[in-house]
C-alpha cells in the first residue's frame, strides 16, 4: 500500500498545478535540465523532470531557454515565480 501512495505522489509531481485552458505538454532541454513546458499564452508553467540539485545561477536561464525552445516566445522580464520544481511566468510572443 505504501508503494501505491508513493507512486501516486510521484506522478502528481509532473502535472500542471493550475487550470490553464488549452494546456498541453511540450518537452524541452536546456543547460542540462529537462522540463515539461505547459504554455497558455501569455502564461506558462514549467515542471523540471530531471533529478539532481539545480544550480541557482543557471536555473532561470534554463527555464527561459526551455520556454523559448518549446514556444518560440521570450520570458517576460521579472515574471518568473515558483521554485526549482514548478516555475510559472509570462511570455512575450512576437
Amino acid at each position: 500500500m505504501r508503494y501505491v501512495v508513493l507512486l501516486l505522489a510521484l506522478g502528481a509531481c509532473n502535472t500542471v498545478k493550475e487550470d490553464l485552458p488549452g494546456q498541453s505538454r511540450i518537452k524541452a532541454e536546456a543547460y542540462g535540465y529537462t522540463f515539461n513546458v505547459f504554455p497558455a499564452d501569455p502564461d506558462f508553467q514549467v515542471v523540471r523532470t530531471n533529478m539532481g540539485l539545480p544550480k541557482r545561477d543557471t536555473f532561470a536561464l534554463a527555464v527561459a531557454a526551455a520556454v523559448k525552445q518549446a514556444t518560440g516566445c521570450e520570458v517576460a522580464e521579472g515574471s518568473l515565480k515558483g521554485d526549482y520544481n514548478l516555475t510559472r511566468g509570462k511570455m512575450r510572443c512576437p
